[in-house]
């Protein structure tokens, strides 16, 4: 295997785990610049990172409380109504806005996806 295949797949393996770009970029020693052009230019590559990073959502949707999944996912209905404690914490708390609300666009496209593709 050249260096840029194998490049590509320690990106996926990594992104697999942490779906960061800039981070799963450090990790293989290239830039973020490099990683987006080889998405362009490579569907597979952009197939698998796509696939890594749905793989990485369910894994942790089904990990957390299911009340929780919801409360993020569709939040008009089904926000907090009150401030009481709760029993779990929140496992997404160290995502920023902007990671979470990718996050939630990336479930709802993979669950459009995957209802139309598996149909």
């Amino acid at each position: 295997m050249t260096l840029i295949p194998k490049l590509k797949q320690e990106y996926v393996e990594y992104y697999r785990h942490v779906p960061i770009q800039k981070y799963a970029a450090l990790a293989i020693a290239r830039d973020e610049d490099t990683v987006i052009r080889w998405k362009k230019s490579d569907k597979k590559f952009a197939d698998a990172v796509k696939r890594a990073q749905a793989e990485w959502v369910r894994k942790k949707v089904l990990a957390s409380k299911a009340e929780f999944a919801l409360e993020r996912l569709e939040s008009e209905i089904f926000s907090k109504r009150s401030s009481s404690t709760s029993s779990y914490s929140d496992p997404f708390k160290d995502l920023t806005d902007e990671e979470l609300n990718a996050f939630i666009n990336r479930a709802r496209t993979n669950v459009v996806t995957e209802k139309y593709v598996h149909a």
